[in-house]
């Protein structure tokens, strides 16, 4: 392997004098240029015989050269555990090469637990970088300075909740206030076959047939609006205040499910709340998630949401305990789900060929058609955890459901 020699801002010899200052290197990444810290004593051999330049030669060729990302150019290294781990403390200790490696180990998130026995292997199951819920853990205090810059550099609610389910309404509400310059939280966008001023008059509509507790079946005549033809289903499951309308586009071939509460019930926290569900089913959405109906919008001011209508194919088989819900949710456990809802059976339908118009998109489709996986369309009781992930009590909060916890 040829490692080229590194550019740098400021001379060998200046760095060797003067080693308060920090080392830089040009990185391309996605056809643009960042400028890449160095630890202080980057040129300088450790104690221990250990040559960090030589580590961050062959390191930063794996990323810049081969275009891996930083995690996996790690452990393609082989040096001494020892090494290795101390290696990973300099990385966590410097900014910004602590959010890239953090930000590949959190882009892949299905990887986790591949991603931490492979770390047991290269740096020492009892190294403190693998305890990441420890306060005095290098990765801790890393995970810390990456979740508060991923806040404040993030443009959208989305891009926040693609990186985990469970921030708390506070902060998604502050974030938005400051993107937004309002209160009207809004998660996603809404479907462009929908027009807003129709959404308008489909809500006002379907406002005056919401029921609370038992629902009763009864039909729900068709709305034309401006020339178009909405037709509607009324889905009497669940005996909560949710309301759930299907609402289908005959001219244009799609299907839309409403999810409607009443404006007292909304919360981006407590258990059964549209807005909580929002969060949850954006995470999965946002990972392409297979097992999950996809959430295309959620209105925080009017508590209503908008997913992508499932075909209703039954299930093989009616769930008796977790374990079989689990075994045909395998993309929840994934991505750090625990699914914990042995009630609402009737909330899973087969995964096949015409579940949705979009079922391309989502991650692992085709292999799950042979396994007999299932998809939900209400993800109310999930717990979540990811060994990578130590909640961060500033911007984090315990999703509502507390009875289990899955582990990756």
């Amino acid at each position: 392997m040829k490692i080229n020699n590194i550019n740098t801002i400021s001379n060998q010899s200046h760095i060797y004098g003067n080693q308060n200052k920090k080392q830089q290197v040009q990185k391309n990444s996605n056809n643009h240029s960042e400028i890449l810290s160095y630890p202080m004593n980057y040129y300088v051999t450790s104690f221990k015989g250990m040559n960090l330049a030589k580590m961050y030669d062959e390191y930063n060729w794996y990323i810049n050269h081969d275009n891996i990302p930083a995690i996996k150019s790690f452990l393609k290294m082989n040096f001494p555990k020892e090494e290795m781990d101390e290696f990973l403390t300099h990385i966590l200790n410097t900014n910004d090469r602590s959010y890239q490696l953090i930000d590949s180990i959190i882009s892949i998130p299905r990887e986790a637990k591949n991603i931490y026995d492979a770390l047991k292997e290269k740096i020492g199951s009892s190294s403190k970088n693998l305890m990441v819920f420890a306060y005095d853990s290098p990765y801790n205090d890393a995970y810390r300075r990456y979740i508060e810059q991923k806040f404040n550099r993030a443009n959208t609610l989305s891009e926040l909740l693609k990186v985990r389910p469970d921030w708390s309404g506070d902060a998604l509400m502050k974030k938005y206030i400051s993107l937004a310059g309002n209160d009207a939280l809004k998660i996603g966008n809404i479907p462009k076959q929908i027009p807003k001023e129709h959404l308008d008059k489909i809500l006002e509509y379907l406002s005056a047939k919401m029921e609370v507790g038992n629902k009763s079946d009864k039909k729900i005549d068709n709305l034309v609006i401006d020339g178009r033809t909405y037709e509607f289903k009324y889905f009497t499951e669940g005996r909560s205040s949710k309301n759930v309308f299907g609402v289908f586009i005959p001219a244009m071939m799609k299907k839309y499910v409403i999810k409607i509460d009443s404006i007292q019930n909304r919360s981006l926290d407590a258990p059964f709340a549209l807005g909580t569900l929002a969060k949850i089913d954006k995470y999965l959405t946002a990972n392409r998630s297979r097992n999950s109906a996809p959430l295309c919008y959620y209105d925080h001011a009017r508590n209503f949401s908008i997913y992508k209508y499932i075909e209703h194919s039954p299930i093989s088989e009616n769930p008796k305990d977790l374990s079989v819900i689990k075994k045909h949710l395998p993309d929840f456990n994934a991505l750090g789900l625990d699914y914990n809802d042995t009630v609402g059976y009737k909330n899973f339908f087969a995964l096949n060929e015409h579940s949705l118009d979009t079922h391309y998109r989502m991650d692992g489709y085709q292999e799950a058609l042979n396994r007999d996986e299932w998809i939900s369309v209400d993800n109310d009781h999930v717990t979540f955890s990811n060994r990578f992930q130590p909640m961060i009590g500033t911007y984090n909060r315990t999703l509502p459901n507390g009875m289990g916890i899955a582990v990756c």
